[in-house]
């Protein structure tokens, strides 16, 4: 942080900080000012392109997998979109917690990026996925099954849930609701819920907030925690970047740095 006015946020001048994502700031600038409640200190070392990215989906990440199930070691935790930064980030965050992943995806390419990653089964979606998601668990059951999706890829993964496992959808890419059948809320009382972080954000108490932020920068800055990076550009060169952060099967995200 460069300055700050008022004594509460002089303490922040000189410190790396990372922007808190509640929509009441702009990022896309050399320089933003803000509240100093919209920003957590964190530790000075540390990749700084993963720490850019670490308020989104990272945390996003982390608290999927901390706030709505009881998980031990060997547990398992399903999940479609496996390949995208967030499911990435389950896969490490799981494994740094001896939690085994059940990873769904729409293609081969996709898969070896999971495994690559470490995800533990692997599956590429067909018609026979309730097969396939029975063969990978060998008899276990989900512990946790998590949505990023929607429509009917939801309902099989809500079938291998333990006795009151749950669902949680955190996003979508089709206008179908996620798909829970009514055979597994009711027998087997399979909870489905959502998470917004921006929620969170809202309602979560700050020490809350501000631990879980530094929880995350320490794994980023021991190397424990990355999100896969395809390019990186220049502010300037902004019409470029979006255009390759529309490209399709792309393997990372697409980051700004300035000078």
């Amino acid at each position: 942080m460069i300055d700050a006015g008022g004594d509460a946020g002089r303490q922040l001048v000189g410190r790396r900080v990372v922007v808190l994502p509640n929509y009441e700031q702009g990022t896309w600038a050399d320089q933003v000012a803000m509240p100093c409640r919209n920003v957590v200190p964190i530790r000075d070392d540390g990749d700084p392109l993963q720490l850019a990215m670490l308020p989104i989906n990272p945390a996003t990440a982390y608290l999927l997998l901390h706030r709505f199930a009881e998980l031990v070691p060997g547990d398992w935790v399903g999940l479609n979109a496996a390949n995208s930064a967030v499911g990435l980030c389950v896969i490490a965050l799981a494994r740094l917690r001896g939690l085994k992943t059940l990873n769904v995806v729409r293609r081969e390419a996709a898969a070896q990026t999971v495994r690559a990653a470490g995800g533990d089964r692997v599956i590429v979606a067909g018609d026979d996925l309730p097969a396939q998601i029975a063969d990978a668990l060998d008899g276990a059951q989900l512990g946790l099954a998590l949505d990023a999706t929607a429509g009917p890829v939801v309902a099989d993964l809500a079938a291998a849930l333990r006795f009151r496992g749950t669902v949680v959808s955190y996003a979508y890419v089709t206008d179908a609701p996620p798909a829970v059948r009514a055979h597994d809320v009711i027998f087997n009382e399979v909870t489905h819920t959502g998470f917004w972080l921006l929620n969170w954000l809202r309602h979560a108490p700050r020490t809350e907030i501000e631990q879980t932020y530094r929880t995350l920068n320490d794994l980023v800055a021991g190397g424990e925690l990355a999100v896969p990076v395809d390019a990186v550009y220049r502010l300037d060169d902004y019409r470029e970047a979006i255009e390759h952060a529309m490209t399709p099967e792309r393997s990372g995200k697409v980051l700004f740095t300035f000078a």
